[in-house]
C-alpha cells in the first residue's frame, strides 16, 4: 500500500541527521588535528608566518574535504528548509479547504431543515 504524500513530505521534511553532524565534526576534528602536526613539526627557527602556510598547504586535503561536507550539509538543510515550508503551506491549504468545505456543507444542511 503506497504511503500519503502527506507521510512522504513529512518524512523528507527532517534536518540533517546526526550521523552527518558527527561526520562534520571529524571532518573538521581531523584538518584541526592535521594542521596541529603540521605546523609542529615545521623545522625549528622558521619565520611562524611560513610555518603557518606550511602547515595549511600540508592539510589541503583535508581542508577541501571538510568545507565539501560542510556544503553539503548547508545545502541539505536549505533544501529541508524549503521543503517544510512547503508541507507547511499544503497543511494551511487543506485545513482552509476543509473548513470551508465544512461551512458550505453546513450553510446546505441548515438550508435542508428550515
Amino acid at each position: 500500500m503506497p504511503l500519503p504524500l502527506s507521510f512522504v513530505l513529512l518524512a523528507l521534511a527532517g534536518g540533517p541527521a546526526p550521523a552527518e553532524e558527527a561526520g562534520l565534526a571529524a571532518l573538521e576534528t581531523r584538518w584541526h588535528d592535521c594542521v596541529r602536526q603540521a605546523f609542529g613539526g615545521q623545522a625549528f627557527g622558521m619565520e611562524r608566518r611560513a610555518a603557518q602556510r606550511a602547515a595549511l598547504a600540508a592539510c589541503k586535503p583535508h581542508e577541501d574535504a571538510y568545507v565539501r561536507a560542510m556544503l553539503a550539509a548547508q545545502e541539505a538543510e536549505a533544501r529541508a528548509r524549503t521543503t517544510r515550508s512547503v508541507v507547511a503551506r499544503a497543511r494551511d491549504w487543506a485545513i482552509g479547504a476543509a473548513g470551508s468545505a465544512r461551512a458550505a456543507l453546513g450553510g446546505v444542511m441548515d438550508r435542508l431543515r428550515w
